[in-house]
């Protein structure tokens, strides 16, 4: 039986139909393989079996429908639940309904973030979708906590003489200024040094001050992780390249600027890709000045409308409640064998895309062998908290909290505070009154020449109906989300329960931002093992992972997900998209083939005219 929520969820096994300069030497070819190719080419109908149904499996699941349409696609998902972490849920409150997200609640249309938007049009998500546009205060407000108040980061907006002020007069920016100028002339590091963490770089090349103060809250925000710990090679391979090639890593940031972004070959012609698809010129418009989007019913809905578009091909089935027990390559190793603790009888696949996390893959392979590298994760715990009142927080996205934070300032150890009343509009945004322009047919005409219109810095797609808003209340409350936990609670006996993890949140906020107000609803989520960390010596690992892989299943058994390069959504998506294009283009690879391996290209930097109305 089918259960509808955000996440979508199931008693038991269904097939369901619509109504679903590298130092380890790499084992493979970098060129097309014939033999692969011939194979796609001659098997009328391959079958592919996908383990997992996160973002990472129903996106590969996905392109592999649309790449290779002949194939037979099976998602294999041990638990009753599909969607991963995309946990969205809407809570009643006494005048309507607020939407809680219990993990990723925004993703930027930048970068591999262009397969996210690409999947706006390609999913019809476009009329629910919501943009949040490069002018409103969560794009250019953020914040962090230090030592004892939160402090507003420079932004280009805000003119010359502000920024200079925050960086002069701020303590949290007390070195700055001096250890940019510094970095031009220090020497770059050892050709013996391959990694060093992100502390052990920074701090070389601007100061430990920046480092704890500064990057550590970035990193909070993003990996939950502890920079004495995660790796510059894997998490900044630009600037962790720049040193040595330009021998400064602001000089090749103003090269950056001037001359255009240096990226590996494989990401300028992923763009270039991407380029070429045949957008919606008004989502193309919309997306040009957009720094943040979700959706109506948040994030969750990404993951619905994957998986009901996979439910409606007849070359799909998901076997959910359906934990798989082992992975082995057939004799000839053209193939691979699957039992699950539901059924012993091995199916056999031509190809198998492994969405698990490394530990459950590794348990999957013979007791002999170890196919994916020890990657360590870490717990978070989100608090999602809303208020009556409206505009307890400043305006902006929300504040990170460095570890240089005095314990007294954070001793529940929170990473920070988002406000997620500020990226996506209230009903009372969607009042006339409130706009700049409210005459529909100056905005029809706007919209009709192809140009996006803004209403208070929301992106409206969806004209003429009203702007998409999540919370249903007709008045704007204060909603909020605590992030407690990750590297902090590495070496906590025990993690909080509900009562006490709201205690917590409610006591960050009430010492961060004087809320003292009982909140009317709340959430509290714990994510475990949630964001792997990718700690010195990452890069190596992957390479050796690459060629155990391919020494045991010869390319039939491939890896995406998030322990490999990017944690986040987008991340997964592309992770997914690649491994799908290599298998449609009859590449040899694993999933890890392009570790170590990149040529690097320069593109041009782009000037182009804003065309945007206001309403």
């Amino acid at each position: 039986m089918l259960r509808r929520t955000n996440a979508l969820t199931t008693a038991s096994p269904l097939r369901f139909r619509g109504a679903s300069t590298p130092s380890i030497q790499c084992l493979i070819p970098s060129t097309r393989s014939r033999g692969l190719a011939s194979e796609v080419a001659a098997n009328n109908s391959p079958r592919y079996a996908v383990l997992g149904s996160g973002i990472t499996g129903l996106a590969t699941a996905y392109f592999i429908t649309q790449q290779i349409p002949r194939a037979k696609v099976t998602v294999f998902e041990a638990k009753d639940r599909i969607g991963g972490w995309l946990a969205s849920k809407r809570v009643e409150v006494k005048d309507g309904t607020i939407l809680f997200e219990g993990g990723p609640r925004t993703l930027r249309p930048a970068q591999n973030g262009v397969l996210a938007a690409r999947l706006i049009q390609e999913l019809d998500l476009g009329k629910d979708a919501i943009f949040t546009q490069n002018t409103s205060p969560a794009a250019i407000n953020r914040y962090l906590y230090y030592p004892d108040r939160l402090v507003r980061m420079p932004h280009p907006s805000f003119g010359v003489w502000e920024n200079f002020h925050t960086l002069m007069s701020e303590p949290v920016f007390a070195t700055a200024i001096w250890s940019g100028v510094k970095e031009f002339f220090k020497e770059p590091r050892s050709a013996k040094i391959t990694d060093e963490s992100i502390a052990s770089f920074f701090s070389r090349r601007l100061s430990r001050e920046m480092v704890d103060r500064i990057l550590s809250g970035v990193i909070h925000g993003i990996y939950a992780g502890d920079v004495e710990q995660l790796s510059a090679k894997s998490l900044f391979p630009k600037l962790y390249r720049d040193e040595v090639t330009q021998t400064s890593i602001i000089k090749g940031m103003l090269m950056s600027a001037t001359e255009g972004l240096e990226m590996p070959k494989r990401e300028g012609d992923f763009l270039a890709e991407m380029k070429a698809f045949a957008w919606d010129p008004l989502l193309k418009a919309t997306l040009k000045d957009t720094s943040v989007f979700t959706f109506r019913d948040g994030m969750g809905m990404l993951s619905d409308a994957l998986a009901r578009k996979l439910w409606a091909s007849e070359n799909v089935e998901f076997k959910t409640s359906t934990p798989v027990k082992s992975l082995a390559p057939t004799e000839n190793k053209t193939g691979v064998d699957i039992t699950t603790f539901t059924n012993a009888e091995p199916q056999q696949f031509d190809h198998v895309v492994s969405c698990l996390s490394p530990d459950h893959l590794n348990a999957l392979a013979p007791a002999t062998t170890t196919i994916a590298p020890e990657t360590p994760s870490v717990t978070v715990m989100t608090v999602n908290l809303y208020f009556r009142e409206s505009d307890l927080h400043p305006p902006g996205f929300g504040y990170l909290i460095p570890r240089a934070t005095p314990f007294e300032q954070n001793p529940e150890r929170a990473l920070g505070v988002v406000f997620d009343t500020a990226y996506a509009p209230s009903y009372m945004d969607t009042d006339s009154a409130t706009w700049h322009t409210a005459d529909m047919e100056v905005l029809k005409a706007q919209r009709e020449a192809g140009r996006m219109i803004n209403v208070n810095d929301f992106g409206w797609y969806n004209f003429p109906e009203k702007p998409v808003v999540q919370d249903t209340v007709p008045n704007r409350g204060t909603k909020l989300t605590v992030m407690l936990g990750g590297h902090w609670w590495n070496d906590w006996p025990a993690y909080p329960d509900e009562k006490e993890g709201v205690a917590m949140a409610r006591s960050i906020l009430k010492r961060h931002l004087n809320i003292t107000q009982e909140p009317e609803a709340y959430q509290v989520n714990l994510q475990k093992d949630c964001i792997p960390q990718y700690t010195v010596g990452h890069d190596a690992r992957l390479m050796k992972a690459h060629n155990e892989l391919w020494k045991s299943y010869q390319g039939r058994l491939r890896v995406a997900g998030s322990w490999i390069q990017g944690v986040g959504v987008n991340d997964c998506l592309r992770s997914a998209y690649d491994v799908v294009k290599g298998l449609r283009d009859g590449r040899d690879g694993t999933g890890l083939e392009q570790i170590g391996r990149d040529e690097y290209v320069r593109l041009r930097p782009v000037r182009r005219v804003q065309e945007t109305e206001s309403a």
